[in-house]
């Protein structure tokens, strides 16, 4: 009987939902052009490159690389992509990957006060990430299992969304933001945006 071979880093990344799209990716560059965190957060931000890192089996330079870690997938690349892929799938399965080999997330998560928390949900409405969710848990000094909010830190871009919307203050940031910061951070991103769309 003939011994199996190891699945190489590109097999494992494609076995994922959406990993698959790595092969269909002609290393282009158009999402780079497209990407607001390569040019307003991290200009090492580069899908091309972190792609060409797994193709080449370089597991650990690919797990470190910032681009696994800061794609917020919001696809804003994904209409001008020649190819019509999502590369945020295959960014996805290289964090996936990295994160059950023991990496951690670069970006700090978002922490909640459960002690506080009045459960309300706002802050499961407004992110954009679908990282809050709304538990039922015992919480001290309260009489029954009551609704507070948790944050998946794999998910959690650190956006300071749910910061600003949260009406008992029991959700914050690491590095402590505002609401007017956040605001004007979506403002000059929407008006980033048009001005490339009309050129």
């Amino acid at each position: 009987m003939e011994n199996e071979h190891p699945l190489t880093f590109a097999q494992e990344v494609m076995a994922i939902p959406e990993g698959e799209y790595l092969e269909k990716c002609f290393a282009c560059s158009t999402c780079v052009s497209r990407c607001p965190v390569q040019q307003k957060i991290e200009p090492e931000y580069n899908p091309r490159r972190l792609l060409h890192l797994v193709v080449l089996g370089m597991q650990d330079a690919a797990y470190e690389n910032p681009t696994t870690w800061l794609c917020s997938s919001c696809d804003l690349c994904y209409p001008a992509c020649p190819q019509e892929i999502h590369i945020s799938g295959v960014i996805n399965a290289v964090r996936q990957l990295a994160l059950e080999a023991g990496y951690l997330p670069r970006i700090q998560a978002a922490r909640v006060n459960q002690k506080t928390c009045v459960g309300c949900g706002l802050c499961e409405q407004v992110c954009p990430y679908q990282a809050i969710s709304l538990t039922k848990l015992n919480i001290p000094f309260r009489d029954k299992e009551t609704s507070v909010a948790q944050v998946d830190p794999d998910k959690c871009m650190g956006c300071g969304l749910c910061e600003s919307v949260c009406r008992s203050t029991s959700i914050e940031l690491t590095q402590p933001t505002s609401s007017e910061s956040v605001i004007d951070t979506i403002h000059k991103w929407i008006q980033q945006s048009w001005k490339e769309v009309e050129a």
